[in-house]
């Protein structure tokens, strides 16, 4: 039995979860590129598998159609949307995630990205490193309107950890959950209210099932000059081009965002601005949420293949 595992985190801070395969005569397949595999590399890989243990690395149709033995697809993650799961249904093969592993690391990160955008830190320390004394004065987190887009296992976290601020909450999902909501003092409003009426906006939501973007030059419009945006969640999400004319013209006070349109790559323009902070999607890369996620996208194959934990 081939595993391919395309994750570079997998396994990273215990190797209980690899040698539980190891130990089952599996054999081990790693990501010999070190980066987001592409299409195209993922279609010399896939020949000969049995099951993936995926990253955020494409599967489509045509990594699919040279995937000869491919049984299942155990996705080191919650997003599928990097995967063709109406093609792989049709050739019958299943496709899980690691619900709920990460979920406290991208709550800690997304406070953590709102802090960091709002007082620049990320300014200050460079500007230090250089070894110039620059204070920069930013805005409190505490009391602020926050517009919680997705209120999921994820959202609910960030809300909780923002109940700590003492932040207004705002908020809007599709299956929102009203009694929840109500019991949190979260008030539910159409995506337009919190355009206008938040100061910090964060998102938690998957990326639109077409591709088109949630955020565009449109809603970038309706926002106050002093808003910021997190994104921790996709970067379909955000018209990419159209926050950047934004952060140019000082529109908005600042992004913090987790993920860019194409990973492994950041746009180059986002270089220089200083009412941005950016990171290579490491929001759910916290030893404690890399240990639990790579047992758990284990259990997912030990499980499809009927084998004792």
């Amino acid at each position: 039995m081939k595993v391919l595992i395309t994750s570079n985190s997998f396994g990273k801070f215990d190797e209980a979860p690899r040698k539980r395969m190891l130990d089952l005569g599996w054999e081990l397949l790693d990501n010999r590129y070190h980066h987001i595999m592409s299409e195209e590399e993922m279609m010399n890989e896939v020949p000969g598998v049995d099951a993936i243990i995926l990253g955020s690395d494409i599967v489509s149709k045509r990594v699919l159609d040279k995937a000869d033995r491919l049984k299942i697809i155990s996705r080191y993650g919650v997003g599928i949307d990097n995967i063709d799961t109406a093609e792989a249904e049709k050739r019958g093969i299943a496709v899980t995630v690691t619900k709920n592993c990460n979920t406290e690391a991208v709550a800690d990160y997304t406070i953590a990205l709102m802090l960091a955008t709002l007082r620049h830190v990320c300014n200050v320390h460079s500007s230090l490193q250089k070894g110039t004394w620059k204070k920069e004065t930013g805005l409190d987190l505490c009391h602020k309107t926050v517009g919680v887009f997705g209120l999921g296992a994820i959202g609910r976290q960030v809300v909780k950890r923002l109940k700590g601020f003492e932040c207004r909450i705002l908020g809007y999902d599709i299956f929102a959950d009203e009694e929840y909501c109500q019991r949190e003092g979260i008030r539910l409003v159409s995506p337009q209210e919190i355009f206008k009426q938040a100061d910090i906006i964060t998102l938690h939501m998957p990326g639109n099932a077409d591709g088109t973007h949630f955020i565009t030059e449109r809603e970038l419009a309706l926002l106050k000059p002093e808003a910021v945006i997190i994104n921790t969640a996709r970067a379909s999400l955000i018209d990419e081009t159209a926050m950047l004319q934004a952060l140019r013209q000082k529109r908005i006070y600042g992004y913090g965002t987790d993920v860019f349109d194409k990973e492994p790559h950041m746009n180059p323009d986002f270089i220089g601005l200083d009412n941005v902070v950016c990171s290579p999607h490491t929001a759910a890369v916290s030893v404690e949420a890399v240990n639990t996620m790579s047992h758990a996208a284990v259990n997912h194959l030990m499980e499809y293949f009927g084998v004792t934990k």
